[in-house]
């Protein structure tokens, strides 16, 4: 058979080839992706958190998400400040030197008017992420949920600060992306219907950066002192230790606690406690110096990891990345990153109905944890530190790509 010399056939079977392709991504968008970006994007990464402003694990992701992506030849993160209630520091302005910064309203076309696509970080601005969306309605807003705010306030026992949760749930559904930090997180999310919006969800952890893979610190396996360290709120439980030392009749026992707030309203539970255990009772106010972490940390023989409701965790990334024993709560967050190596970690099960039951079922695993020799603490403590390798960097840094693939 004779082919008109016009024709390349190699040529007509890629244009069919490629058509056949372009149907079945638009039927199968979640399976056939894009394998790479066809310009470097821009990233806006919307916050009202960047250290030394820190109102909470916020400020950590978005440092972490912004060193992710560093030198990379395909995403740009440009920072964007929310300064309505907080001025932005000079030396942020130093550190991060494309940060961009919304003092009012007017500013947000000229922001966001060459960004591809806005991470969002911010729960407390809705009328700043309605505005964005009514000024570039094309552009993809994906809103990183760190915590829902109605469980926190569940479990917090309600709290001004947490009644507002309705403005989160109004951003979720003026958001294309939802991303929840854990699995965990997608049941809660699922759970209170808000599956229910058009918007689409993805689950991706937090990336953590193992900092002592190559560095041996002087651990006290021979130590029965217990730590804990983190925020004082209902939901996180921060005098179970205590509590259990006390029921255990274990005299012997230091207990180091920082993270108590007594800068804005004081703490009068918190003075109470100091005064009742003031034998054992080390408490260590709230702060973000990092000498004084360190001695926290030199201090302590096992750290715990308590709490009725906690998406992720990166105290307890950091306990692990010490090679530091712990007790971990056995839900949630804490739940996932253990998964793996969860026979060389001693876990509770945590009873978010009953507290003082609670407190016996952190008593018991704290007592089987004095039982194990010094030895088997090391060895536990360096197997365990291995479920870190599912949140290095790179790996989660994979997981951002394909989504901005998808969306892109």
């Amino acid at each position: 058979m004779k082919i008109h010399k016009y024709l390349d056939i190699e040529k007509i079977n890629d244009m069919f080839m490629q058509h056949i392709l372009d149907l079945y991504e638009k039927d199968h968008p979640h399976i056939y992706r894009k394998s790479h970006f066809d310009k470097k994007i821009k990233l806006g990464l919307l916050t009202n958190e960047i250290p030394p402003i820190v109102y909470g694990g916020v400020a950590t992701w978005i440092v972490n998400f912004i060193k992710m992506f560093e030198d990379d030849p395909d995403i740009e993160v440009v920072p964007i400040f929310l300064a309505y209630n907080d001025k932005l520091p000079e030396e942020c302005m130093n550190k991060y030197k494309n940060i961009r910064v919304i003092d009012r309203e007017e500013d947000i076309y000229k922001t966001f008017k060459d960004i591809d696509v806005c991470v969002n970080n911010l729960w407390i601005a809705l009328d700043t992420i309605t505005k964005i969306k009514e000024l570039f309605p094309s552009m993809n807003i994906i809103s990183v949920c760190h915590s829902l705010i109605r469980m926190e306030n569940i479990t917090n026992l309600g709290s001004c600060y947490t009644n507002n949760y309705n403005q989160q749930e109004i951003t979720f559904e003026n958001s294309d992306y939802v991303v929840l930090i854990s699995n965990a997180e997608k049941e809660y999310y699922d759970l209170f219907g808000y599956n229910n919006f058009k918007t689409k969800t993805r689950v991706i952890y937090n990336s953590y950066e193992p900092k002592y893979d190559d560095v041996e610190l002087k651990i006290n396996y021979t130590s029965d002192d217990i730590g804990y360290i983190g925020r004082h709120v209902p939901r996180k439980r921060p005098e179970i230790p205590i509590r259990a030392v006390d029921i255990l009749k274990r005299v012997d026992i230091n207990v180091i606690n920082m993270g108590v707030d007594y800068d804005k309203y004081d703490n009068a539970y918190w003075r109470i406690l100091e005064k009742k255990y003031k034998e054992q009772l080390n408490i260590i106010p709230f702060t973000s110096d990092k000498d004084i972490k360190e001695k926290y940390w030199s201090q302590v023989g096992i750290n715990c990891i308590t709490g009725i409701y906690e998406p992720f965790g990166y105290t307890i990334c950091e306990a692990l990345d010490r090679r530091i024993p712990v007790i971990v709560s056995n839900i949630d967050g804490p739940k996932e990153i253990i998964e793996e190596v969860k026979e060389y970690v001693n876990t509770y099960e945590v009873d978010t109905d009953n507290y003082e039951n609670d407190i016996i079922n952190f008593s018991n695993a704290l007592e089987k944890i004095w039982t194990i020799t010094p030895e088997q603490r090391k060895y536990r403590a360096e197997k365990a530190r291995k479920c870190l390798d599912k949140l290095r960097p790179d790996v989660i840094k994979e997981d951002w790509r394909k989504l901005f693939l998808e969306i892109l």
